[in-house]
Order: structure tokens, then sequence, then C-alpha cells
């Protein structure tokens, strides 16, 4: 292939935003592949990242981007761009900003007026490109023909900068350290975790940083993660449901955080994908359902087509809290100290897969308190089975989780739905001390199966901290304590989860 390297491409305000791009050995035009981020465009993935033996191995191959060998071969160029502030781009870095879309906007424009393109540009790549695929498709590029989101986020505020309105401080601060100082070219950024810090309700900040879906029109194929709680699977599964796209299909997989994307089923969905909205294939997507899940089965999986999402024929059913355990029936009332667990087990089969709720009833002796919710599966011997978490193994990531701090409870009535609160994070609405509220807590969707005998748990905890380092919420001055807090169920303060049940 062709290789030109640290091509300065203008932007609107002249700041340049330097690519290198990758084309195949000849000069018919072709449709190009873009990608930009803050990660390094040179930094060979064998160097930096880790999970590198699942990822294509050739030495362009960079961190979550479509390696440039396997797509000229195909006949694709493939563009990577630095981020403003980052390697070898100029200018002030401010992650996440509107300038950052612009940007990439303008690098699609370039890509599609070169000689060697036809004029028609796809953004793809994972995580960060993904998050950014998503917000250049909604500033709707003219050159932009198709967008591949594969694990990526749509809602900053609600996604990742303060879960339930929590602060994500732990991976904010890692993933800083980690992934954008050793590139940074510039003295003058933005510090993200101080604005976070000192931002905890959903401003006109953080609507800046999130995809405004009902712009994005054009095809898409998204992904997300069974696995991925800490950042990824609800926004990526909400910009499906919300795009205005004609075209789309959702993906949701298990597996690392890369694999996927790189595994042999992942290139070829792909490459059908940009086959047929890129080089214009009538035929390329027939015959894939527009949502495809990978239902969990205890430590396996199981493929299925679905039309929707939520699944069509899923069953929306009551499983009530009472003193220690999850029935389908209401019990008598009472009331249980903070933290607390309850457990159901399965007389049969009972697939649960979508989007869950829980009311809960919730009395505090302080004004506001924070709320972590838990869904565990343990089989009949009384072992867990774990989530699979981003590196592709057995860890300490639950099947489900959900955030609420108390005074955050205001719900948004026309974006609400049953299975799935919206909460506006727009005002402080304190608890009376004493006084049983109610608060509607939004679980994040997960697939697992119970066979008979083994047992679902409802984890109310008042803290995360036995979690991965990067996945805990523990900002000392951030933090409403719990203690003192307690659960009510049964009667007119029925606490329970609505669960999609699949038969």
């Amino acid at each position: 292939m062709r290789i030109e390297r640290d091509i300065p491409v203008p932007t609107r305000d002249g700041t340049p935003i330097a690519v290198d791009v990758f084309r195949p050995d000849d000069d018919v035009a072709v449709p190009v592949i873009a990608s930009m981020s803050p990660y390094g465009k040179d930094v060979p993935w064998a160097q930096r990242y880790p999970l590198y033996e699942e990822a294509d191995r050739s030495e362009h191959a960079a961190w979550e981007t479509p390696d440039p060998t396997w797509w000229t071969d195909r006949g694709y160029a493939v563009v990577r761009a630095d981020s403003r502030g980052t390697g070898k781009s100029p200018g002030r870095l401010d992650v996440f900003a509107r300038q950052d879309a612009e940007d990439f906007h303008d690098v699609i424009e370039w890509c599609g007026t070169r000689s060697w393109s036809t004029g028609k540009v796809a953004s793809s790549g994972i995580s960060w490109y993904a998050m950014l695929g998503w917000r250049v498709a909604a500033l709707q590029p003219p050159h932009l023909a198709a967008l591949i989101a594969w694990e990526g986020l749509t809602d900053f505020y609600r996604d990742w900068a303060r879960q339930g309105g929590v602060l994500t401080n732990r991976h904010t601060a890692a993933w800083w350290r980690n992934q954008i100082e050793p590139q940074r070219s510039t003295d003058d950024h933005s510090d993200l975790l101080t604005e976070l810090r000192s931002r905890e309700l959903a401003d006109d900040w953080y609507r800046e940083r999130t995809t405004d879906l009902a712009q994005v029109n054009v095809p898409l194929l998204a992904a997300s993660n069974w696995g991925s709680i800490h950042l990824h699977l609800r926004g990526a599964i909400e910009g499906w449901t919300g795009a205005a796209s004609e075209h789309k299909w959702l993906v949701v997989h298990t597996g690392s955080h890369v694999g996927p994307f790189y595994s042999d089923w992942g290139k070829r969905l792909q490459l059908r994908f940009l086959d047929r909205f890129l080089k214009d294939d009538r035929t390329a997507m027939d015959g894939v359902a527009p949502v495809q899940l990978a239902i969990r089965r205890g430590h396996d999986v199981e493929w299925r087509g679905e039309q929707d999402w939520p699944p069509a024929n899923a069953q929306w059913r009551h499983l009530y809290l009472d003193e220690k355990s999850l029935n389908w029936e209401q019990p008598e009332a009472g009331t249980r100290p903070l933290p607390a667990s309850f457990d159901y087990t399965a007389p049969e089969r009972l697939e649960i897969t979508g989007p869950i709720a829980l009311r809960l009833w919730i009395s505090h002796v302080h004004d506001d308190l924070d709320v972590f919710a838990r869904l565990e599966q343990y089989d009949i011997d009384g072992e867990r089975i774990p989530g699979v978490g981003p590196h592709g193994t057995a860890t300490p990531v639950p099947m489900a989780v959900g955030w609420l701090r108390a005074s955050h409870r205001k719900l948004e009535p026309e974006r609400s739905l049953p299975h799935r609160p919206w909460h506006t994070h727009d005002e402080l609405r304190p608890l009376e001390p004493g006084v049983p509220t109610l608060l509607e807590v939004e679980i994040w969707p997960t697939s697992l199966t119970l066979e008979p005998g083994q047992r679902l748990q409802l984890q109310l905890r008042t803290d995360d901290e036995d979690l991965h380092p990067q996945l805990v919420h523990d900002d000392p001055a951030d933090r409403r304590s719990a203690t003192g807090a307690a659960v009510h169920f049964g009667q007119s303060r029925a606490s329970h989860l609505l669960i999609p049940t699949i038969t």
C-alpha cells in the first residue's frame, strides 16, 4: 500500500490536523475509512497498549482503529488523525468539546475531496473513535456515508462523567493519566477531572459533549458489550435506539473490549456494511437482523437475531423485594437497613434480556445518599457466575449495575419509560430525613439466563470499592453516605425490579 504521513489538514479556524493516509498501491479512487483521537496516530499497538494478541498484528496496527493492511487489501483507504493538541496536531486540547467534532468534520470533508477518494467516507473505530463518530455524524458532514460506532457511548454525563449523578473519578483520572498525557503536545489544555468535580448537574458544558441523536441520519452499525458496564453499554444501545438513521444495525456481544472488532466475524460484518454503503453493493447486508444479541447462557453465549430493542417478545414482570428475597408476589410491609441483598431461586429456566428498572423506597437520617444496585448470578452450587470484563476474562464485574444519587431522582416524563427511567440531573431534590421516598433507579441493560436451581441476587450497596480500581466511585468530596438508610418494601411501598423475561 501507499503511505503518506503527517499531512496537515486545514480546519475552519486555520489550525492544521496531522493525518496519515494508507491506500491501495494503484491510482484507482477508493472509499475512505477515517478516525481521529488523542491516542497518537503514530503509536504502534505493540509498544503501548494491552490486548495486542486479540488484534490484527500488522506493523501498522494502532489501538482501537481499523488496521490499514487488512482494509487496503479490500479496496479501502484508511486515514488516521491526531486530535488537536495531541501527537503532531497543534492547538488547545479540550477533550470531548465541540471543537473535536468540528475538526473531525473537516478531516472527513478533506478525505472526501481527494483525487484518490470516491467521495464516500466512513467513521470507524472502538471507544473514543466511536464516541467521536457519533458526534461528528450529528454534524452531518456531506461526505460522511456511514458510521461504525463500536462500543462508544453517546451521553457524556450519564454514561461517563456522573453515573446516576455520582462522579466517575477513578476511571477519568486513570484514563487521562494513561491515555492522554503521553500524547499531549501542548500545555494549553482543559483539566477534565476538575471540570467534572465542579459540575454536579447536567449543564450546557455536558450537553456540548453529548450526541444529538436526532441529527444522526447516516447508515449505522453500532456495537456494544454486555461487559462494558463502566462506560459504553448503555450509551451505545441508547445511540442505536435514538438515531434517526433509516438503515441501522445493533450488535451486543461479549468478550474483551477490542477482540470482537478484530475477530473474523466482526471484520466480515464491518466489510459487508461498508461494501453496502460505500461501494453500493445493494445485497451486502441482506439477511442481517437489525439487532443481533449474544444471549448469555451461564458461561456460554447463544446468538439470536431480533427486529428491535428491547426484544419485542419481552414480558415485563415485577420481582418484589421482601425481608431477604425477590418474589413475584407482593410481601407484607417491612424495612431493612442498607446495605442489603435479596435473592430469587429459579424453579425453571428464566432468561432476562433487556433494560431493567428498580423502584426503590428509601428513607435516610440525612438529606442525601448514593445507591449502588447490582445483579449477580449464582450456579446451583452457590458459586458466582462472573461477568466478562473489558479484558475478556472473568472479573468482579456484575451481570448488571445501576447508580443513583437520591437528590438526582427527578425524572423527565417525556423521555422516561417504565423499563428505563430518565433522570434530568438538572436540579437537586434533598430527601426529607426519615421520610420514605421513591427512587427510580436505571439498571443498565443485561442478558442472563437462570437455569433451574440457579440464583439471581439484587445487591443494594453503599459503595463499589470491591470492583476493579478504575470502576470505583470514591471521590471523598463527592460521595453521599448511606449510613443510616433503610429499604422499605410491601403494600404502598412495594420496592421491586421491573425485568424483561423472554419465553
